[in-house]
C-alpha cells in the first residue's frame, strides 16, 4: 500500500499549521491502521490540519490518490469515513475562482491559493467512476457512504441514477437502501429538467413496496422534495404509522437488544462527535425514524396540511423522544407558517401536564415564541405559574418552569400574570431582558401595580450605576408611565449617567407624552446643544416632539439623521416624521429624493405618506417594496390601511399574502430558525382590515 509515498516532498508542502507537511503520511498510515483509536486520531488529523475548516492544501492535493488506494483495499476499516472526506475536499460543487479568490492582495499569492481547490476538486471528481466498481463491495457500510459521494461527484448523472435503481433490486443493506433512495432524490432535485420526471416513479415505487419504517419515511421526504404531485394522499397517515411501529420496534427489542462493542475513547473530534451523537440519541430517546420525520417535515415545505397533521399526531406520540422533537418542529413550524386552527398549540401545552421537567421545560419555551396565536392555553398556563409557585428563588428564577410559564403568560397580555410579576420584582428577582415587552403586551391599568415596585429598585441603584437592570427597569417604567417616576427619570437625562441611561430616560420620556411636560426644558437643552451626539440628539427630539409637540426645534435635528450615513440615524429620523405627520413637511422634498434613490425605501415612503398623504407618490415604492423586501410588509400594511381607496392598486398583493401558508419572514432558510410571530399577525390583521374596507 502507499506505493510512492516516500517519494512525495512532503517538506516543501504545508497545512493549517506547519509548512511542513511531513506528518501526513503518518496520518495516512494511521487512517490504514487495525486500531480504532488510532484510526480516530489520524481522521480527526486529517481534518484538523490537511482539511482545516475546509480549507485545501497542496499537502491536501497529494493526500488524494492515497485516500482512493485506502478505499480500494478491502482490508481498510472505515472506509466510509474517507469517501465522506474526499467529498468534503471536492465542494459541495465545483469550485469557483471568483468566490474563493480575495485572500490576498497579490494577484500570484491569491492564485497560489486558490489553485489547490481546483486541482482537488478536478482530481476526485475525475475519478468518481471508481466509485461505481465498490457498489457491490461486502463491506455494507461502505455501500451506503457511496449513492451519496455518487450524486455528488459524478459528470454523468443519467448514468449513476440509472445504475442506482439498477442497485436498489439487490441491495440488502437497510442503511444502504436508503442511502440510494436519498442519492436518486438529490440527482432529481439537481438534475430536475433530465432526472425529475423519471425519480419520482422510482422514489414512489419505494414508498408503496417497502415493509421498512425507516426506507418509506426516507422515500417519502425525497418525493416531496422532488416529487411532491406524487406523494401518497395518505401521506400523513404513512409516516404517523412509521413512526408507531418505530416505538413499538424500539419498545418491543429493548430488553432483547444486545449492546454495541463498546469502541475506545479518543481525545480527538471525531470520537467527540461519536459521543456527542450517541448522547443526543440518549437523551430523546429518538430512533432514526425521528430524524427521518424532522427531514419529511423541512422536505414538506409549504404543504401545512400534512404537516400540521404529522405535528399533531408525533405531539401525541406515546414516545417521550418522539414528543421531544415534536416540541421542537412545533416552534420552528408554528413561527415560520401560519396553522390553520389552534390544535398544535393545544397540544403543546399539553406536555405540561406529563410532570416532565425537560418536557415541560422545551414546550414552554415554545409557547413564549408563539404567544401571539397562543391565547387557548392561557388557563393552563395561570394553572401551571399557581402550582409552580413555590419553585423558584430570585437569583435564576426566570430559567425555572414558573418564570418560563410566567413569561409565556405574560407575552400573552394575560393580567393574571401581573400578580405573580409583582410579587417577583419585590422579592429581588433578576430583571428579565424582555421586562418592557411582556409589560407592553398587557393592559396599562392591569400592569400598574408593577410601577411602584420597579420605581423602588430603580431608585435604590447607584447613581453611577452602568448595569443592564438599569436600562430593563427605565424601559418598562417608561411602558407604564406612573406619574410618580417622573422626577426620578428626569434626573437620569444628565451626561454623568452613561449614554445607555440616558437613551433609555428618553424613550420611556417619549412613551409618557403630554404627561412628561416637566421634562420639556432639559429636552430643550437636549436638542439645541450643539455637543449632543446625533444618536441622543434624535431621540430628544422625539421626546420633545412627544412632550410638547414643539416642531421648530426638532425639524434640523431630524433632517441631520435623515442624511446620516448610520443607520440608526435614517431609521430614528424617519420614526419621528412618521410621528410628526404634516407637521414635518417642511422635510418632504428630501424624503422624495430618498425614495427615488437606489436601495431599500419602504421606511421613507411610508414617512411621505405620513408626512404628505400624497398616495401617488408612495404606493409604488411601496408595492415594490412588498416583493422585493417581505419584512417592510407589517409596516406597509399598517400605512395601506390608512390610505383608503387609495390602496385599491395593492389588493391583489394583499389577497397573496393572506392566502399564503408561510409567514412574511419566513425566508425558509434551515436551521433553528424561530421568526417574529408578532409582526406576523399584525400584517394579517390589517391586511384584513384593508380587504374589508375596500371591497365593502
Amino acid at each position: 500500500m502507499f506505493t510512492g509515498i516516500e517519494e512525495v516532498d512532503w517538506a516543501s508542502m504545508g497545512h493549517a499549521y506547519t509548512e511542513s507537511a511531513t506528518d501526513v503520511p503518518d496520518l495516512l498510515w494511521g487512517l490504514a491502521s487495525d486500531d480504532p483509536a488510532r484510526r480516530d486520531i489520524a481522521l480527526d488529523g486529517m481534518y484538523g490540519a490537511v482539511h482545516h475548516q475546509g480549507d485545501v492544501y497542496d499537502s491536501t492535493v497529494a493526500c488524494i490518490p492515497f485516500l482512493f488506494e485506502l478505499i480500494a483495499t478491502p482490508t481498510v476499516a472505515d472506509r466510509d469515513a474517507i469517501v465522506g472526506l474526499l467529498r468534503s475536499i471536492a465542494g459541495e460543487t465545483e469550485p469557483d475562482p471568483g468566490q474563493l479568490g480575495g485572500m490576498f492582495e497579490d494577484e500570484e499569492e491569491d492564485a497560489e491559493w486558490i489553485r489547490p481547490f481546483l486541482d482537488a476538486s478536478a482530481l476526485i471528481r475525475g475519478r468518481a467512476d471508481f466509485f461505481l466498481g465498490l457498489l457491490d463491495d461486502p463491506d455494507a457500510e461502505l455501500r451506503a457512504a457511496l449513492p451519496g459521494a455518487l450524486a455528488h461527484l459524478h459528470s454523468d448523472p443519467a448514468r449513476v441514477f440509472a445504475t442506482l435503481c439498477d442497485r436498489l433490486s439487490v441491495e440488502s443493506d437497510a442503511e444502504a437502501v436508503r442511502a440510494l433512495a436519498r442519492a436518486i432524490g438529490r440527482l432529481a432535485v439537481d438534475h430536475a429538467e433530465t432526472l425529475g420526471a423519471v425519480a419520482g416513479p422510482v422514489l414512489r415505487d419505494i414508498v408503496d413496496r417497502t415493509t421498512d419504517p425507516e426506507l418509506r419515511m426516507t422515500g417519502l421526504a425525497q418525493l416531496a422534495r422532488c416529487a411532491p404531485s406524487l406523494l401518497p394522499a395518505n401521506t400523513a397517515e404513512l409516516a404517523v404509522d412509521v413512526m408507531r411501529l418505530a416505538y413499538e420496534t424500539k419498545h418491543g427489542a429493548e430488553e432483547e437488544k444486545e449492546p454495541e462493542p463498546e469502541r475506545p475513547r479518543t481525545d480527538t473530534m471525531v470520537s467527540y462527535l461519536r459521543e456527542l451523537e450517541a448522547g443526543h440519541r440518549k437523551s430523546v430517546d429518538a430512533e432514526l425514524a425521528g430524524d427521518l420525520l424532522e427531514e419529511l417535515h423541512r422536505a414538506l415545505g409549504d404543504r401545512t396540511e400534512e404537516r400540521f397533521d404529522l405535528l399533531n399526531e408525533q405531539l401525541r406520540s406515546p414516545d417521550w423522544g418522539q414528543r421531544v422533537a415534536a416540541v421542537r418542529m412545533s416552534g420552528l413550524l408554528l413561527t415560520g407558517w401560519r396553522a390553520p386552527d389552534d390544535l398544535s398549540v393545544f397540544l403543546i401545552a399539553q406536555q405540561l401536564l406529563e410532570e416532565e421537567p425537560d418536557l415541560s421545560e422545551r414546550a414552554l419555551g415554545e409557547l413564549s415564541y408563539v404567544a401571539p396565536i397562543a391565547g387557548i392555553v392561557a388557563d393552563v398556563l395561570a394553572a401551571c405559574v399557581e402550582e409552580w409557585d413555590e419553585e423558584w428563588e430570585p437569583g435564576g428564577w426566570q430559567r425555572t418552569l414558573y418564570g418560563r410559564a410566567l413569561e409565556a403568560l405574560a407575552l400573552q397580555g394575560d393580567v393574571r400574570a401581573v400578580p405573580a410579576l409583582v410579587d417577583v420584582m419585590a422579592e429581588g428577582g433578576d430583571i428579565p431582558e424582555y421586562l418592557a415587552r411582556w409589560v407592553e403586551e398587557i393592559d396599562p391599568e392591569a400592569a400598574a401595580p408593577l410601577g411602584p415596585v420597579l420605581l423602588r429598585r430603580l431608585a435604590a441603584l447607584p447613581s453611577d450605576d452602568r448595569s443592564q437592570d438599569k436600562g430593563r427597569l427605565i424601559d418598562t417604567l417608561g411602558v407604564l408611565a406612573p406619574a410618580e417616576a417622573l422626577p426620578l427619570l428626569i434626573g437620569l437625562l444628565q451626561d454623568e449617567q452613561g449614554r445607555m441611561t440616558v437613551w433609555s430616560a428618553l424613550r420611556a420620556l417619549t412613551r409618557y407624552g403630554r404627561a412628561a411636560a416637566e421634562a420639556a426644558p432639559r429636552l430643550r437643552e437636549l436638542v439645541t446643544d450643539e455637543t449632543t451626539s446625533t444618536e441622543v440628539g434624535l431621540d430628544a427630539a422625539e421626546a420633545l416632539w412627544a412632550v410638547t409637540g414643539e416642531v421648530e426645534p426638532v425639524l434640523p435635528v431630524v433632517r441631520e439623521g435623515l442624511d446620516s450615513d448610520h443607520w440608526y440615524g435614517r431609521s430614528a429620523a424617519l420614526r419621528i416624521l412618521r410621528s410628526l405627520g404634516p407637521a414635518g413637511a417642511p422635510l418632504a422634498p428630501r424624503l422624495r429624493e430618498l425614495i427615488a434613490a437606489p436601495g431599500t425605501n419602504a421606511p421613507e415612503a411610508v414617512a411621505l405618506w405620513k408626512v404628505t398623504g400624497d398616495a401617488a407618490a408612495a404606493l409604488p415604492v411601496l408595492l415594490s417594496e412588498w416583493t422585493a423586501t417581505p419584512r417592510s410588509r407589517p409596516a406597509t400594511a399598517a400605512c395601506l390601511a390608512e390610505m383608503g381607496p387609495a390602496a385599491a392598486p395593492a389588493l391583489p398583493l394583499i389577497r397573496e399574502e393572506l392566502a399564503s401558508v408561510r409567514r412574511h419572514n419566513n425566508d425558509n432558510s434551515t436551521g433553528n430558525m424561530r421568526y417574529d410571530v408578532a409582526s406576523d399577525e399584525a400584517l394579517l390583521r390589517d391586511c384584513r382590515t384593508i380587504v374589508a374596507a375596500l371591497d365593502g
